[in-house]
This record gives C-alpha cells, structure tokens and sequence, in this order.
C-alpha cells in the first residue's frame, strides 16, 4: 500500500447528519492552530447515480470564509462515500466553512444532498509529506461542451504523484485520475492497451533544489506537448491548471468557473508497480469508470471474447506485469516499444484468448501496451461466466516489430465482481526469456500448485 503517508492531525470533527435541496446551504467552523495543509474528508451522499443520464452527480460549492475555494462533485450516488478534498494552506485562525447544494451546476434530476460527517486534516509544514503538498495543482473543470463537463464525465478521479532524488534536485510528477477520456484511444482497445477504462494523465511536474526552492514547473499540454508553466497559484501558492482537452491534457489558462483541489493520495514507484496499483488501492475507480461506460458507449449486448469492441469488463481478465532488457544494448525505449501477447487458457480446453486478440491493428491503434512504463497492465476478454479459478494457464508471447530478446517478470491477474469490485486474483513471481526463436513462456499453472 503506497497511499500517501501525510502525517496529518485529525482538528475537527463534526457530525452534520444534515439533508440539503438545490440551492439550499449548511455552515461551520473549523479552528487551525498553526499555518499548515489543511485537508477536508467529507462522508456525504445523494439521490443521483453516475450510470443514470441527468442524475450523474451533485455538486457542493464549498466557500471558505464567504470566498470561493473549490466544488465537490458527489459522484458515489446514494452510498456513504468520503470525499477528500485539499482546502489549501491556511494561516492559524478560524474558519468559516459553508457547503452549498447548487442549482446551475447540478445534473437536473438530482434533488438531495445527504452530509454525514466530515473532518479537518492538518498537515505540518514541517512534514515529510509538505513538498508534496506544497505543489499540489488546482483543477479547473473542463467545459468543452457544456459549462460542467466534468460532472457527468471524464470527472477526476485521484491525484497520485511520483518522486526522485536526482543529483542536487528534486522532482515531482502528478498524475491525475479521470473516470475515462471521450477522446484518444477507442474504448475496447484500451483495455488491451492500457488494462483499464480510466485515464491516467500526467499533470504537471516540478524539479526543485536541495532547499526546496522551485527550479522548473511544465505541465502536460494539448497533443501531449510538455509546456512551461506561467500561470498563476491559490490557495496558498497552489499552481492553477484547466482540463482543456478531451483526452486529458491542460492549459495553464483558466476557461472555466469551477474547480477542485484533490490531494495527492498515492505515491507511485514506477519502477516496482504499474500506475493502475492506484486503482487497486482505491477500488471505487473501477466502478466509477464501468458505470461512465455503461452510460456513455454501446457495451456488447452479446458478449464476444474474440471481438475488440468493449464488452462487459466483469468479463474481462486484468493483468498486471513487467519487462526488462536481457541485452546490454537494448535501450529503455527499445523495450518499451517492445509489444507483448499475454494468453489464458481455461481448465480442460485447448482454446487460448489473446490480450491483444493476436496482435490486432486498428488504424493506427495496436491492441498491445507500448506505453514508457515497464510495469504496466492489459486485459484479456473471455467468454461469459468465467471465474478466475476456471483458469489452467497463463503464456506470454513475444511479437513481432521489438527486440529480439526479453525478460518477463510476474504477474498478477483477476476479475471484477458483480458490482466492478476487483476479486483476490492469481499472483505469480515467475520471470521468463522470450526470444524470436522461443517466443512463448508460461507464466503460471494451476499444475504448480499441485
């Protein structure tokens, strides 16, 4: 578990058990002893549902001493659900809280706001964690189509970020979690592509020097361009950022009237576990995006292992693994391009189903993962009702167009419930060479529990 350790200090905790209509507002307060983060966990409800068309989200306007800070956009429907939100950096003093139910930006059919409880975090800036903090981006919500795009899709999700020591500098990467992307890549290959429906988007990075003092700051522009950051900051020296595209990249440009402050929540290591460990972690992500696609796309009615096309992901088996150069003169970028082909066999069959339904192209799409990462993730569609304890084997094969040689080295592999909840799975620590002229290895065996 690499869920962010922020050593915060629970200040305040309040008992609202309290019910708003559109437009209608509840108000607190919150004591800060001494300037530091200040976080928001809000366990809260509504009557809307994100697999309902006009009854996707409630969104609760929160005003900080009668100023702006940030929206909340509930979108876990009618089951308690904690919202955590970054107030900013506060200075000692009291704070007058209030939370609004509104009117314009609500979907139409969502009525009722239920607030259960919330609670004040603070975070030293003496802390561990307080750089991380420090640089945490605002979001402006997108509005490409609509003026509140963002509450009925591609709606972040989580921030997780990434952290290297590198000679005399620090740097910081962000990533944010949307629920999808209505743009990029078609939905039924990334699963193949990416083993998931969400998009994960770097957002903005910053390298610092020994004393913590900010050297660069980039962000992730349209068409993927890295960007200079000259934008301004908030909440306490917060860089501002707007969802600007609809396959998830920013401006440093404010176009909208609506925004949210979301913690950083998860520490990725990139060189021990795939992005999608954040999902794991945070299992509502796979529900938010499965309800997003149930709403948005055509999901196969018949379900069709051998077809692309996005099917029922309670179908589909998600795998998680890695590769490495065996050869000194293969570069990183040599086997990140280096696609692979990951099998299942079922228990008393012969058939195998293909993660990238062998090596399918579409366009200029290819059903395999060539992201930069080395762990990573995919998925392979099976046939209805298949459990993970009907599973015999699981090959990887090496295609075609990469290096000539590889390393494999584990794997976990599972499924989703009945309610997108990911199941315990098979996990195996085997690693294997693939060459051209050997290019298939088995990964794992039910035989080897035996």
């Amino acid at each position: 578990m690499n869920k962010t350790q922020s050593h915060s200090t629970v200040i305040s905790t309040i008992q609202l058990n309290t019910s708003l209509e559109r437009s209608q507002r509840c108000y607190m307060q919150c004591e800060v002893t001494a300037k530091g983060f200040v976080e928001l966990h809000l366990k809260a409800m509504s009557n809307s549902h994100w697999q309902q068309k006009n009854h996707e989200s409630a969104i609760v306007r929160m005003y900080v001493n009668q100023q702006y800070n940030q929206d909340l956009i509930l979108f876990y429907g009618k089951e308690s659900f904690v919202y955590t939100r970054l107030i900013g950096q506060l200075e000692a003093g009291t704070y007058e809280i209030e939370l609004e139910f509104r009117e314009q930006e609500s979907p139409s059919k969502v009525n009722l706001v239920y607030l259960e409880q919330c609670e004040f975090h603070w975070i030293s800036p003496a802390s561990s964690s307080a750089l991380v903090y420090q640089h945490t981006p605002i979001l402006y919500g997108r509005n490409l189509t609509h003026d509140y795009e963002s509450t009925f899709t591609d709606t972040p999700l989580l921030l997780m970020y990434w952290m290297q020591q590198k000679e005399s500098r620090t740097i910081i990467e962000y990533h944010m979690v949307f629920s999808h992307e209505d743009e990029g890549t078609p939905s039924g290959l990334l699963m193949s592509k990416w083993g998931r429906t969400t998009d994960i988007e770097w957002m903005y990075r910053v390298e610092l020097d020994l004393a913590g003092h900010l050297l660069t700051a980039t962000y992730q522009g349209p068409n993927h361009v890295t960007t200079a950051f000259q934008g301004n900051t908030d909440c306490g020296g917060l860089p501002i950022l707007q969802a600007a595209t609809a396959n998830g990249n920013f401006v440093d440009e404010v176009r909208s009237d609506y925004r949210l402050i979301l913690p950083p929540s998860y520490r990725w290591y990139p060189e021990q576990e795939p992005r999608e460990q954040i999902m794991s972690d945070y299992p509502f992500t796979y529900q938010v995006t499965n309800w997003e696609m149930n709403r948005q796309y055509i999901v196969e009615r018949n379900h069709d292992a051998s077809s692309w096309k996005l099917g029922d992901q309670r179908q589909y088996l998600f795998i998680q693994s890695s590769k490495f150069a065996l050869d000194v003169y293969n570069s990183r970028a040599d086997v990140q391009q280096t696609c692979l082909d990951y099998q299942v066999r079922l228990q008393g069959q012969d058939e195998w189903f293909s993660s990238s339904f062998g090596d399918l192209r579409v366009a200029d799409f290819r059903a395999a993962y060539q992201g930069p990462d080395l762990h990573f993730s995919t998925t392979i569609k099976l046939r209805s009702g298949i459990y993970v304890d009907q599973i015999a084997e699981i090959r990887v094969t090496l295609l075609p167009e990469g290096v000539n040689r590889i390393g494999v080295k584990g794997i976990y592999a599972f499924m989703l419930d009945h309610e997108y909840v990911p199941t315990k799975g098979i996990q195996a620590s085997t690693q294997v060479e693939l060459t051209s002229d050997a290019p298939t290895q088995t990964l794992w065996s039910c035989m080897t529990l035996i």
